[in-house]
């Protein structure tokens, strides 16, 4: 498949030429072979190494692929390789596609299709042969070369593709937005205030263990640094203050999300190494910057704003012992890159005056992938940039800001369907599509509102046409087709939605999701079995595991965890009565209290129960039955 650069898209040229991401790696490789580049729990990976592995990829694909701009989907779940698979394809001349093996297969065989690609990457067995009719190149075949020259890199110019990365869609749809080789780049530099370098060790915090890498995996690997990947599902939170100090991590980057939920289980304890802790893709409250100095008391606090569609457009710094304002504010310029405040009658907005956020840079080439082919996101503005440099694009956001005394900018939201859940672009509207497919809907309103942790969650208000319709089946039926993150926290059947006078759904009359499935789950759940658990305090000591040899009292023990785990889980979700087979998310659990129960379940039990068990077996039968295993292995 042949696409077009980004150049031949937005019908521009004559662009001036940016520094390859491929030759500063390299460059990289060549000046400290030795450097670490990725730290595993197991070992580290080098700058040789890491090298050698993309020069392996890179090989591979120009023998079964040749040369020529292609899409290549990459459903890598080890970080390393994953990192060595975007480089190999940059290499080869072509650009990656990110797809989380563990997500739907549904899912990703729509995209696949979409895609139309040739040949996909991977190392998950078993992926992606029921996917796709590709050719599938398989990490394990993969002949890794280090020391050795690897292929000469292919003829490429800053104008073609580097990646497509999948977001929620406004059509109901997945939506693809491809970024170029030269925008990638200049993305890096916007970042050189940060001062990373190859002193420096960035963490790469995933939410389930697959690092889909175009931001700033490159701030490290193009800067010397290393990078230490760590899962949030597959690692948990309760060990990460550890896990920084054990890996040097000198630098800390996550969704603000992620860090509240470290913050609740820190228990006082600091990494004290990190000097710097970068929050972004979600909205920064005062809050969180108190809370990561609290984890990091010797970091500065660095908070901007960015978007797939634009990179980081804005970004502002906090010093140690310096006043934190409230709101925070996004910040100011960074290189190459002009924000203005617009009114809804398109003059520019006066400081403290609210309006939609405007992007202009010469680097904003960025295109939504179509059926008729890449679809430029940005429009030319007219004549050449300030000081007669290279002319600009412009990107109209769906953010809106405003301007503070200082100059820096205030982030206040949004203005359209879009809202961020567990640090993911979610359109309302492509979940409610899929709501909608699901066999015995009538009619669907999906919003997001504050759950009782304080994060933003979906909840989905459903009018059956089938009586035999039931929340429960409903959520079984989104986890085949939909990511987590896209699945509805509440799901509630209502007779009809609200209207307006015109007839619209009144969203803002829709019942209050966290009272309505709360109160409806006391109504209808039965108690687990097993006898009263002993109450659950602090000095509750752990249950021990029976003697070598007997059965005695193995059903009531059994009994017993269960009954003490349901009242763990009825107490962090403010439910009634918990029955064994009842299913966490569809009792309105989310990721903020799944952590609360795996730190009531830890300190009660003193077993290292990890996060990932209730998302990946969410009912309390299964993680009662991982509780006795785990004091089975006391």
């Amino acid at each position: 498949m042949t696409v077009a650069t980004s150049g031949e898209a937005s019908g521009s040229t004559g662009r001036p030429p940016s520094c390859p991401v491929v030759a500063e790696f390299e460059h990289q490789v060549r000046t400290g072979p030795d450097r670490p580049a990725v730290v595993l729990p197991g070992g580290t990976v080098g700058y040789r190494e890491l090298g050698a592995r993309a020069d392996a990829i890179a090989r591979a694909l120009t023998d079964r692929r040749g040369e020529g701009t292609e899409p290549v989907p990459l459903m890598v779940l080890d970080p390393a390789w994953m990192l060595a698979a975007c480089l190999g394809v940059l290499k080869a001349g072509k650009f990656y596609v990110p797809l989380n093996p563990h997500h739907p297969a549904a899912r990703n065989r729509e995209l696949l299709d979409r895609l139309g690609a040739a040949l996909v990457v991977t190392d998950a067995p078993g992926v992606p042969e029921p996917l796709t009719d590709a050719t599938v190149l398989r990490i394990a075949d993969l002949d890794v070369r280090p020391g050795t020259p690897g292929p000469p890199d292919a003829a490429t110019g800053p104008d073609e593709w580097a990646y497509a990365l999948y977001t929620s869609g406004s059509t109901g749809l997945p939506k693809g937005i491809l970024q170029n080789r030269a925008d990638m780049r200049q993305n890096v530099e916007r970042h050189a205030a940060l001062g990373i370098g190859p002193h420096d060790r960035v963490t790469l915090i995933n939410a389930d263990g697959f690092v889909a890498a175009v931001s700033n995996p490159y701030m490290a690997l193009l800067n010397g640094a290393a990078l230490v990947p760590y899962s949030f599902q597959g690692d948990g939170v309760h060990d990460l203050v550890e896990r920084l100090d054990e890996a040097g991590v000198t630098v800390y980057y996550s969704f603000p999300s992620f860090l509240r939920q470290a913050a609740t289980v820190a228990e006082g304890r600091t990494a004290s190494r990190v000097r710097l802790a970068y929050l972004g893709g979600e909205s920064v409250h005062r809050s969180d910057v108190l809370a990561a100095r609290r984890l990091f008391p010797a970091a500065t606090i660095a908070v901007g704003l960015n978007s797939t569609e634009t990179g980081l457009t804005r970004l502002h710094l906090i010093p140690p012992d310096t006043a934190v304002p409230d709101p925070v504010p996004v910040g100011g310029p960074v290189p190459g890159v002009e924000v203005r405040v617009e009114t809804a009658s398109g003059r520019s907005a006066d400081v403290g005056e609210a309006g939609r956020i405007v992007v202009r840079s010469p680097y904003l080439h960025g295109a939504e992938w179509t059926a008729e082919g890449p679809r430029p996101l940005a429009e030319p503005v007219p004549g050449a940039g300030p000081g007669g440099g290279p002319a600009r694009l412009e990107f109209r956001t769906g953010d809106r800001g405003q301007l503070d005394a200082a100059g820096l900018l205030v982030h206040l939201g949004r203005a359209d369907g879009m809202v961020k859940v567990r640090g993911y672009r979610v359109e309302t509207i492509e979940v409610e599509s899929a709501v909608s497919a699901v066999t015995g809907v009538a009619e669907v309103a999906v919003v997001p509102y504050q759950a009782a942790d304080a994060e933003t969650e979906l909840a989905a208000y459903v009018v059956a046409k089938d009586p035999d319709l039931t929340e429960a089946g409903l959520r079984r039926a989104l986890a085949g087709t939909l990511p987590a993150h896209l699945v509805p926290a509440a799901v509630l059947v209502v007779p009809r939605l609200p209207r307006t006078r015109n007839g619209k759904i009144d969203r803002k009359a829709l019942p209050d999701p966290v009272t309505a499935s709360s109160s409806g789950g006391a109504a209808t759940a039965t108690p687990a079995a097993g006898p009263a658990p002993a109450p659950a305090t602090a000095a509750s000591t752990a249950l021990a595991p029976p003697a070598a040899g007997s059965d005695a009292g193995s059903d009531d023990r059994r009994g017993q965890v269960i009954a003490q785990v349901a009242d763990i889980w009825s107490d962090v979700l403010g439910a009634g009565p918990v029955m064994a087979g009842d299913d966490f998310f569809s009792l309105g659990g989310t990721s903020i209290s799944a952590l609360r129960v795996v730190s009531r379940i830890r300190k009660e039990f003193g077993v290292p129960l990890k996060l990932a068990v209730i998302f990946e077996t969410p009912s309390l039968e299964a993680v009662a039955e991982s509780v006795l295993r785990g004091l089975d292995d006391a």
